[in-house]
């Protein structure tokens, strides 16, 4: 009889080591696809449209920062490569950005009944939540398949790092994902200074002009921010190589990027066991 009975899984309440919560986020990864699914219908149900919203808002995005950057301000004079594709690669990687920190902030908060009910990997929720948007992100990319395709224009072998750009992208937010929806539950605040910080991030990061626009003084400090080695390695692996390699923009994206990741996850781990008592 004992043969047929059920694993006995023990919640003591102390943090978990990395690699035993990597194993229960596999046997709960079903609990990751239900949510996954549940948030793709939910976010199209009753849409005359439906999924082509995903390409016409980065799209019209596109459009405005062409408009401002590139006709008013005069930066398309100085890239031969055509400039809605360079716009492209600043924006589709920052809606995806700007998408996946809040809807990841808030997925804990806006789970918390279930989270009280019953016991799974906290982590799945924000992961879920990054995982929709980063559905988004994959087809936001037709759109510069789609402009190469209006322009004639063909990617060099630089395209073969283009998936470790992406997959770094991921990785970083995600980690934004998995603090912040912390913070969230514990500082409310939070909730009314992320969507501030994205604005003025906006500005920071070099969406619809490159980094070649920045004075060079500036540019070790400007390259602070992780999100500007990801999109200049974008646009370098997409526009054959255009600007040369950014050696140090990558550099500090990538170390920044492992850096908050391992902070991050440890933090996660340490307070998950108290989310209800924070909430």
């Amino acid at each position: 009889m004992s043969e047929n009975r059920p694993p006995t899984l023990i919640i003591d309440g102390s943090p978990p080591t990395w690699r035993s919560y990597r194993r229960e986020l596999r046997a709960f990864h079903e609990v990751l696809r239900m949510l996954i699914r549940r948030d793709l219908i939910v976010r199209f149900r009753q849409t005359y449209f439906g999924l082509a919203w995903l390409l016409f808002k980065p799209l019209m995005l596109m459009a405005v920062m062409s408009f401002a950057f590139g006709f008013l301000a005069g930066f398309e004079k100085s890239h031969a490569t055509p400039y809605p594709l360079i716009i492209f690669c600043g924006v589709i990687p920052w809606y995806f950005f700007s998408n996946s920190v809040p809807d990841s902030m808030n997925s804990l908060l806006g789970h918390m009944h279930i989270i009280q009910k019953t016991y799974f990997p906290r982590a799945i929720i924000p992961i879920a939540a990054v995982a929709v948007d980063a559905i988004e992100f994959a087809i936001a990319w037709l759109l510069f398949a789609l402009g190469c395709i209006w322009f004639g224009y063909l990617p060099g072998w630089q395209i073969v790092f283009f998936p470790l750009f992406c997959l770094q992208l991921l990785v970083l937010c995600t980690t934004i994902g998995l603090w912040l929806s912390v913070a969230n539950v514990q500082f409310r605040d939070i909730g009314n200074l992320i969507p501030f910080m994205l604005t003025t991030g906006f500005f920071l990061t070099p969406v619809g002009y490159t980094l070649m626009r920045i004075p060079e003084q500036w540019q070790l400090v400007y390259a602070l921010n992780p999100l500007v080695g990801i999109i200049e390695g974008l646009r370098w692996s997409l526009l054959n190589g255009m600007e040369g390699f950014p050696l140090v923009p990558v550099i500090l994206s990538l170390a920044t990027t492992l850096a908050s990741g391992l902070i991050a996850v440890h933090h996660f781990l340490a307070v998950e066991s108290d989310l209800v008592d924070l909430a």
